[in-house]
Formats: structure tokens, C-alpha cells, sequence
């Protein structure tokens, strides 16, 4: 069970990113970050009363931390996905996403088996091949669009691990505390640069669809992310849900025809064999 709610975290995180960003493209990140994060707020609270739990000091503190990480996670990859090659600015994000909780997780006392061992290095190696540009950031766009890539990677990796953190026994709340935490600082960012324009930005109108799409298919990840890190072992579901740049480079390549490089194409058969490894290995 914790292989499959991780691959369908990474799928829905996918088709989010390629909804986002090609929202971001329309108009500014913060602004579609606010719409789709209200979106998807409103529907996670919804279904609270269902999933309340008993969450105490600790569980609330470690939702808002979370929601604070996912802000600037969220704000900084939108802003590559606008900038630069969807086949670029996700992947990127991904590397870190992929590794750091995985470092977390071993070093507070997580312990793979001979299985995962294998898998988890394999699935590291993949992202970082679907990760990696045809050519080297040259241009000052081109760096701007790694250093946010960067720091979301960062950022996302925090609001994993602190999620991983919560007990089960506190339901949906610090989730729903993270995304309320997130909702506004997003407000507050697109209030800080309302009114600016830039000649960039196409002004055909709001962009309501694709910001519904990717607001309500994050939820989804974060659901199933939640799940499956509190199923099984946070290092596994965090390799696992870290593959979503498949899904965003695929939609990429058919939809926006982003021909990834033959580096790129490599690292889908090494995800392929990750992931076999480590549904083997894992315990749900």
C-alpha cells in the first residue's frame, strides 16, 4: 500500500507542477498559488470533519512549520516552472526532494533492508539523469530558473519530513493547519505584487482552470504522501513520491513538445527498476 499511494503521490504532484506552470506562465506564481491553494483549502476542510483527530501542541506546530516550508516551495518552483523548460525546473527540484528525506530518515534511525538499499540510490540516480539539462544555465534566466528549482527542492524537502513527523492519530488537521499557513502567505504575495505588470505575462485572462487543476491534484499528493509516509518508511515514500518529474516531463513533451535528452530518457527504465525494488522492499 505504500508503494502505490507514493507512485500516486508522484503522479498527482506531476500533473500539478504542469498545470502550475503552465498557470505561472499566464500570470504571476503568487496569484495562481492563491487561487489553486484556496481551491484546495476549501476542500480539505471540507472533509476534516471526517478526519479531525486528536491533534495536540506538537502536531499543530509541526502542520503550520509544514505550511510555512510548502510556501516557499511552492512560490519558488512556480517561478522556475514560468521562467524555464518544465524539463528543466521540476526535475531539479525533485534531486533534492528524493534525497534529502531520505538523509533524514537514515540518519535519525530508519533502517533499509539489502532490497532498498539498492532501490533507493537507483531512484536518486534516475531523477537526477531526468533532471539533467541538455545544456549548461548560461543565461542569467537559465540560472535564476536553477537557483528557485534549488531552494524548492530545499523547502519541499522540510515540508515532507515534517509531515512524515505527525501522528496518525491527529487525522487531517495538521495538513489542514499547513495549507491554511500556506494560503496566507500566498495572499500576502500576491498582494505585494499586485498591480505590477510585466510585459511578460500574457493578460488573456485568469488562468481558472489550469490553477483549479493544480490546486486540487497537490491535495491529492499531499494526501497520499501523508498516507503513505505514516504507512511505511518515510525514506521510501519520500524516493517514491520524488519521481513525479516523470509525469511533468511526459505532459511536457506531448503537450508543449519539450523534447527531453537522451540523458533524460535514460532515467525513466533506471525509475522503472527503482521502483520495483522498493515496492519489494517495503513493509505496506
Amino acid at each position: 500500500m505504500t508503494t502505490l499511494l507514493a507512485l500516486g503521490a508522484a503522479l498527482f504532484y506531476g500533473v500539478s507542477d504542469f498545470a502550475g506552470g503552465l498557470a505561472a506562465r499566464a500570470r504571476r506564481p503568487a496569484a495562481v498559488l492563491l487561487a489553486a491553494q484556496t481551491t484546495a483549502t476549501a476542500a480539505l476542510l471540507l472533509c476534516l470533519p471526517f478526519a479531525t483527530g486528536r491533534p495536540d501542541g506538537t502536531e499543530l506546530l509541526l502542520g503550520a512549520s509544514a505550511g510555512g516550508c510548502a510556501a516557499v516551495g511552492s512560490l519558488c518552483l512556480y517561478t522556475a516552472l514560468a521562467r524555464g523548460p518544465m524539463t528543466t525546473a521540476a526535475p531539479l527540484t525533485a534531486v533534492l526532494v528524493a534525497a534529502l528525506p531520505l538523509g533524514f530518515a537514515l540518519l535519525t534511525g530508519e533502517r533499509l533492508g539489502p532490497t532498498a538499499w539498492a532501490g533507493a540510490p537507483l531512484a536518486v540516480l534516475s531523477v537526477a539523469l531526468i533532471a539533467r539539462p541538455g545544456t549548461a544555465p548560461s543565461s542569467a534566466i537559465e540560472r535564476a530558473t536553477v537557483l528557485h528549482a534549488t531552494v524548492s527542492g530545499a523547502a519541499f524537502s522540510a515540508f515532507f519530513v515534517l509531515l512524515a513527523r505527525t501522528d496518525p492519530t491527529s487525522g487531517l488537521t495538521p495538513l489542514a493547519l499547513a495549507y491554511l499557513t500556506a494560503t496566507c502567505a500566498f495572499a500576502a504575495s500576491a498582494r505585494l505584487v499586485r498591480g505590477k505588470r510585466s510585459g511578460r505575462l500574457q493578460e488573456t485572462g485568469f488562468p481558472w482552470r489550469l490553477s483549479l487543476t493544480a490546486g486540487l491534484t497537490e491535495l491529492a499528493a499531499h494526501l497520499c504522501y501523508q498516507y503513505a509516509a505514516r504507512e511505511g518508511l518515510l525514506g521510501i515514500a519520500a524516493v517514491l513520491t520524488a519521481l513525479y518529474p516523470a509525469a511533468t516531463t511526459l505532459l511536457a513533451s506531448v503537450v508543449l513538445r519539450e523534447r527531453p535528452t537522451r540523458t533524460q530518457l535514460a532515467g525513466y527504465p533506471l525509475a522503472v527498476g527503482a521502483v520495483v525494488l522498493l515496492a519489494l522492499a517495503s513493509p505496506g
